[in-house]
């Protein structure tokens, strides 16, 4: 169970005596500039990437800040940042290395030189057959087309997400990592399907039930269809929401290339009576893409299914219907109907989740390797322009945005808009049940400790010294000490000029065979006065936790969560402790 406690600031600001020697650490790893995914509570900077092309579709790179003008809903707005950005550009010189068992988030410490891209082999939406198609066009494009210096990031995803291979631009890894992609059946496409009995079983139950007994058993599995549907669509955006959080702390234009399949912008029933039923994922993606956007993720869908025909069958294999019988003239042309609105939904999703974060959608081709060329060449050389919106209340509704440049023999793309979220109305996490020894309720902790990559939104440092061997019969005790960075945290500004931050502190520890050996969740608010507060954003937050831990190999998931914006930071800290 993880014991969830609320601190006072009084009790808070002592924990600082532990970490006599955090400014120093601070000192050694200075803090990045401010992330532009940190949201302020009075105003918020746009950044929007925008891409300019010749006509033969080259990079146009001689644009200044004055051939450039952006509107938000039709009104001028001045430019705040501008930047040309190329994998030409020199990147930033390296940190300091950290002191000793210090462990960091900070994405300066992971930040790979050179336009980042992340490659997203989704088999949670792509049936064998297409799967096994990517897997090989992949193969070819890394071994015969994979730019230099083109830092990459390869997962799949399953029933859950998994990591291959981290930001590498060495081929023969990546070629590794894609021979690890293993084909298998998506558990939840296949629970989509009806259960289809044999003709003559249909016909056996025509006769003996009836068509109003059929038509209760067509209903129950249409019911479970829509809800495999839903979990299939809640766990790809969650995967996505995890990669916007992961990135987010790394500067500039991040590539993601979702291979996939896709699933479906709604959902109608076929009979008016199951209107019910109906779905429509249009607000939790926008959510989303906002997400992405923010952390300027851009998605490049690409179709797995490749050039996509019209859904014929021949006289060896007639188009059935749900139980079996053949399907001629009317019925026919309805099933194929609706096969048709399938792929067309799911073109919709890959075209909005583009459009919002500033990408492109791939498909009907059938050379999946040259889709994910295009798509690392057109986000690896942009304009990145800011501003700060005129409009300050956050009501939730999309603002259109257009960027106009001037010069007449260009093309220009860029996401159309972005959702004015306010980042304190954010939707209240939902609770999860949970085994008895870890019992997370909270679902947005419990996806940040099984996400396989770090947050960077909220940064910190931690240091974990290895621990003392325990005496027989008792736990080793095991000390995290934090500093978090206060500049990517959010504020409340009290009467009294004191200022309030509501954050979680969280540790785990992962056994080898993955499961929570221990873990502790800490609530901290804390009310700063000006110095403290001044100090705070200068040193940084400092807070320590103890748990004890039995002799073994552990890796700690290391949580630090702004309570107010719902934004996190996590990092993994292996730790061995030794028997008495």
């Amino acid at each position: 169970m993880i014991p969830r406690r609320v601190f006072s600031g009084r009790l808070f600001l002592l924990g600082a005596v532990f970490l006599g020697g955090a400014w120093a650490l601070a000192q050694q790893a200075p803090p990045p500039e401010l992330p532009a995914t940190v949201l302020r509570v009075t105003t918020r900077l746009v950044l929007v990437d925008v891409v300019v092309t010749d006509k033969d579709g080259n990079p146009v790179r001689d644009l200044t800040r004055h051939d450039f003008q952006i509107f938000e809903d039709g009104k001028p707005q001045r430019l705040a940042t501008f930047s040309f950005e190329t994998p030409a550009r020199r990147p930033p010189m390296p940190p300091e290395p950290l002191p000793p068992n210090v462990y960091t988030n900070r994405p300066e410490y992971r930040m790979p030189p050179g336009p980042l891209t992340i490659l997203l082999l989704d088999g949670l939406n792509t049936p064998v057959q297409q799967q096994a198609f990517v897997r090989d066009q992949m193969l070819r494009y890394v071994a015969t087309q994979l730019r230099p210096n083109q830092r990459t990031a390869i997962l799949a995803l399953s029933n859950q997400l998994f990591l291959l291979q981290d930001f590498t631009s060495d081929p023969q890894l990546l070629l590794e990592a894609l021979k690890k992609f293993t084909v298998q059946p998506s558990v939840q496409l296949a629970r989509e399907q009806p259960d289809t009995p044999m003709p003559a079983e249909a016909a056996q139950l025509l006769a003996e039930f009836g068509r109003g007994t059929l038509a209760t058993i067509e209903r129950f599995q249409t019911e479970r269809s829509a809800a495999a549907t839903d979990m299939r669509v809640q766990m790809t955006l969650g995967v996505l929401r995890a990669l916007a959080r992961a990135t987010a702390g790394y500067r500039g234009r991040k590539n993601l290339i979702w291979i996939s399949s896709a699933f479906p912008f709604h959902i109608v029933p076929e009979n008016a009576d199951d209107f019910d039923l109906y779905r429509s994922y249009a607000d939790e993606m926008r959510r989303t893409a906002a997400l992405l956007a923010d952390a300027q993720v851009a998605v490049y869908p690409v179709d797995a299914r490749g050039l996509v025909g019209f859904t014929m069958a021949d006289a060896s294999n007639p188009a059935r219907g749900q139980f079996g019988q053949s399907l001629a003239g009317g019925e026919f042309s309805q099933t194929v109907t609706r096969s048709m609105e399938v792929v067309a939904s799911s073109h919709a999703t890959m075209n909005n989740i583009a459009a919002d974060t500033g990408g492109r959608a791939y498909y009907n081709r059938n050379d999946i390797d040259a889709a994910v060329d295009l798509s690392i060449a057109d986000g690896s050389t942009y304009y990145s322009v800011g501003y700060y919106p005129d409009k300050e209340k956050w009501d939730g509704k999309f603002r259109r945005i257009e960027v106009k440049v001037a010069r007449e023999d260009v093309k220009v793309r860029y996401r159309r808009g972005y959702y004015a979220f306010d980042p304190l109305d954010r939707p209240k996490p939902k609770e999860v049940k949970g085994d008895k020894e870890t019992k997370i309720k909270d679902q947005e902790l419990l996806a940040a400790l099984n996400d396989p990559l770090p947050a960077t939104v909220v940064t910190f440092l931690a240091h974990v010294p290895p621990p003392p061997a325990p005496l027989p019969g008792f736990g080793a005790p095991v000390t995290v000490q934090f500093l978090v960075d206060a500049k990517t945290l959010s504020f409340e500004e009290a009467s009294d000029g004191r200022r309030r931050f509501d954050a979680d502190f969280l540790v785990a520890a992962f056994q080898p065979d993955g499961k929570v050996a221990k873990s502790l969740n800490h609530t901290v608010g804390a009310p700063l006065s000006a110095p403290s507060y001044a100090r705070a954003l200068e040193q940084g937050l400092p807070y320590e936790m103890k748990l004890e831990l039995e002799p073994g190999s552990y890796q700690l998931r290391l949580i630090v969560r702004d309570n107010r914006t719902g934004l996190l930071g996590t990092t993994d800290v292996p730790l061995i402790v030794n028997k008495p």
